[in-house]
């Protein structure tokens, strides 16, 4: 009886090990679980950086067709890729190809897929993209950069969305031939700092930009030609560096609003033709350092500003002909250094300045008629620096001044008669003009000498 108690006992506790050992237990971390490659595909990225490395041979060795990750060619090492790369075709991930020797990129032939970007830079035998014919998906960034002998981008197949698109400091290029399939750009183009390229032919069927176009330092871009197509730029214009350009025509169905445009060292256009059917304008206008611009003829159909609007340092500027439906700017209005300009003829249905109004070193303003239907300004006014400005005259409807008031360095101006608000909430600093009176004075009568 006792054996037969021992018996029970030692089954009890066997049991009980056994249960125990079946509950998961508060510490254990669930193992992941490796899915493993499919036949051809490599699960990795492979970068080379020398001849020496092991990683292509063991490449050719398995003939992968995919690379689950990225693939970097980073050296100017002599290697034979056709040997070992001839059989990809797809990259789930990206491509980065740096100062490797070759004279095209044949070697990715076969290549129909890239996940991620594509980036080619600072290699010196390339003249184009000739060797990627069979690419006609490129799910994100296209960048060629620093390419010394590279004419075109032709050659590249049949890719017709991209990210983004950056081409910078290519030397010899020419043109964006090669880039006839695109159609929409997911967020930005930028394309600068490449001395010969003429005009944007290549992007003749992208419809839509849906944030940014920057095109800069492209010292013989006569022309915006190549972006005829395009509808939509849901972002910033921003043409900064192009001496030779002449004209914006090629943006004239553009018909939707535009969040900013930027215009500076432009310095071969006149006016703003091209832009005539943007209605509005979501942040800020900037036009600097243009030394041929001398109206805002193209700015027929916006009425708002919603941002900035700035044009300065245009020493050939004479009027704001072409703003004609501007009615009101939602922050600052800066006219500096335009030395041309002897009144302000053109703004005549601007009615509001939400932020600050500022005319600042102008060499021929006479006075400030144009602005006969101006009636507030949120901001403070300064009006400084203006050696021909003799009058206030076109302010005479502006009722509502809400910071303070400078004018100062105005050596001619003597009379400010038509300064007379009904509201005004700063303080008005008088000082260095042929006539300096005192806000009392002004309001007094005393307003002219």
């Amino acid at each position: 009886m006792r054996k037969i108690k021992r018996l029970f006992i030692v089954s009890l506790l066997l049991s009980g090990v056994f249960c125990n050992s079946c509950k998961k237990s508060s510490t254990t971390t669930d193992t992941t679980t490796i899915v493993p490659s499919v036949p051809g595909e490599y699960v990795g990225s492979i970068t080379v950086y020398s001849k020496t490395d092991t990683l292509l041979p063991y490449f050719l060795k398995k003939n992968f067709v995919k690379i689950t990750g990225s693939i970097g060619l980073y050296t100017s090492d002599v290697i034979d890729y056709n040997k070992y790369l001839v059989n990809l075709r797809s990259v789930t991930g990206s491509v980065r190809i740096y100062k490797i020797p070759n004279t095209n990129l044949s070697f990715l032939s076969k290549l129909t897929k890239i996940t991620g970007d594509l980036q080619i830079s600072a290699c010196p035998g390339l003249t184009s993209l000739a060797g990627l014919s069979s690419l006609d998906t490129l799910s994100n960034n296209l960048t060629i950069e620093n390419n010394p002998k590279m004419t075109s981008l032709s050659g590249i197949g049949a890719v017709k969305t991209l990210y983004n698109l950056n081409v910078t400091g290519n030397l010899l290029l020419q043109s964006l031939f090669g880039l006839s399939s695109l159609t929409s750009v997911a967020n930005s183009i930028s394309i600068g700092e490449n001395p010969v390229l003429t005009s944007l032919d290549g992007l003749t069927n992208v419809g839509k930009i849906t944030s940014n176009v920057v095109l800069y330092n492209n010292a013989l871009q006569s022309s915006l030609t190549g972006l005829n197509n395009l509808l939509s730029i849901d972002g910033n214009l921003t043409l900064n560096g192009l001496p030779a350009l002449t004209g914006l025509t090629a943006l004239n169905k553009l018909n939707d609003t535009i969040s900013s445009i930027s215009i500076s060292g432009c310095n071969n256009l006149t006016n703003l033709d091209g832009l005539n059917n943007l209605p509005h304008i979501k942040k800020d206008m900037r036009l600097v350092n243009c030394s041929k611009i001398t109206n805002l003829q193209g700015l027929t159909k916006i009425d708002t500003i919603a941002g900035t609007f700035e044009v300065s340092q245009l020493p050939a500027f004479t009027s704001f002909t072409g703003a004609t439906a501007l009615k009101g700017i939602k922050k600052d209005l800066r006219i500096v250094e335009c030395n041309s300009l002897n009144s302000l003829n053109g703004l005549a249905k601007l009615d509001r300045i939400n932020g600050d109004f500022i005319i600042e070193d102008n060499a021929a303003l006479i006075n400030l008629n144009g602005l006969d239907g101006l009636k507030l300004v949120k901001g403070k006014m300064q009006i400084l620096y203006n050696g021909q400005l003799t009058s206030l005259a076109g302010l005479s409807l502006l009722k509502t001044i809400s910071g303070n008031i400078d004018l100062y360095y105005n050596p001619k101006l003597s009379s400010f008669c038509a300064l007379n608000p009904d509201v005004f909430s700063g303080i008005a600093y008088i000082g260095f003009n042929a006539y300096n009176p005192t806000w009392a004075q002004i309001k007094a009568g005393s307003c002219s000498k």
